[in-house]
C-alpha cells in the first residue's frame, strides 16, 4: 500500500488521510519545490492546533507525526503559509511555488547544567533521542532532536507521490531558502538521501 495524490488530496490505501483544513491559506499554487520543516514541538496535536489557528498566520500542507502518520491541512493546489521570507534561484517568497511538510520534531535542543537535554519549551528529551551535529550554516556543534525512522520513510513515500503528481524541481530545507533565519529541518534530518529517493536521482 502506498500514497497517492488525487484531486490535490493525499490518499493512503485508497482513502484520504485525515484532513484538518487550515484557514491560513492563499490562492492557487503551482508547486515547483517540496520544502521540509520541523515543527519545533513534540506533538502532532499541538502542531495541527497551531497551524489551523488564524492567529498563527502560518500553515503547511502536511503535518507528519513521530509514528509517520500524516494530517493534511491545505490542498496541494493552494498556497500554505510555511516558507515566510525566503528565496531560491531568483524566486522571492517560496509560499507561492512550494508544498510544505512539517515534521513533528523539537529541532535544536538545550543542554542543562546537569547534562540532561530539553526542548525550547523546557520539555525533557532522553539522551538517546539527541544527535550532536553541526548545522551546515553554522560553525559549532549542537544537540538536535532525532527524527524517527518512520518519519523519514514516510517523508520519502509522501514526497514520491507528490513528485509523481507535480514534478518537483528540487526538495529543499527551510534552512536552504531562509538561511540564517531558519535552521529546520537541521542536521539530524538526512535531506540529501531523502531528496535522492524522492526525485530518483543518483
Amino acid at each position: 500500500m502506498s500514497f497517492l495524490v488525487k484531486s490535490h488530496v493525499l490518499q493512503f490505501a485508497g482513502q484520504p488521510v485525515p484532513f484538518d483544513r487550515s484557514p491560513n491559506r492563499g490562492g492557487a499554487l503551482k508547486p515547483l519545490y517540496l520544502i521540509i520543516h520541523y515543527t519545533a514541538g513534540t506533538t502532532a496535536s499541538g502542531a495541527v492546533s497551531w497551524l489551523t489557528n488564524p492567529e498563527a498566520k502560518a500553515s503547511a500542507h502536511i503535518v507528519l507525526d513521530p509514528a509517520g502518520a500524516a494530517t493534511q491541512l491545505v490542498e496541494f493546489n493552494k498556497v500554505a503559509w510555511h516558507a515566510g521570507r525566503s528565496s531560491w534561484q531568483g524566486i522571492e517568497g517560496l509560499n507561492g511555488s512550494s508544498i510544505g511538510i512539517e515534521i513533528v520534531n523539537a529541532g535544536r535542543l538545550t543542554k542543562k547544567a546537569d547534562g540532561t537535554w530539553q526542548t525550547s519549551t523546557g520539555k525533557p528529551v532522553p539522551a538517546s533521542d539527541v544527535v550532536i551535529a553541526r548545522h551546515k550554516n553554522e560553525t559549532g556543534e549542537a544537540g538536535w532532536h532525532e527524527y524517527t525512522a518512520a518519519q523519514i520513510d514516510q517523508t520519502v513515500a509522501i514526497g514520491q507521490a507528490l513528485h509523481a503528481a507535480y514534478g518537483f524541481l528540487d526538495v529543499l530545507g527551510h534552512d536552504d531558502i531562509s538561511p540564517g533565519r531558519k535552521s529546520d529541518p537541521g542536521p539530524a534530518f538526512p535531506l540529501d538521501a531523502v531528496r535522492t529517493r524522492i526525485l530518483g536521482r543518483a
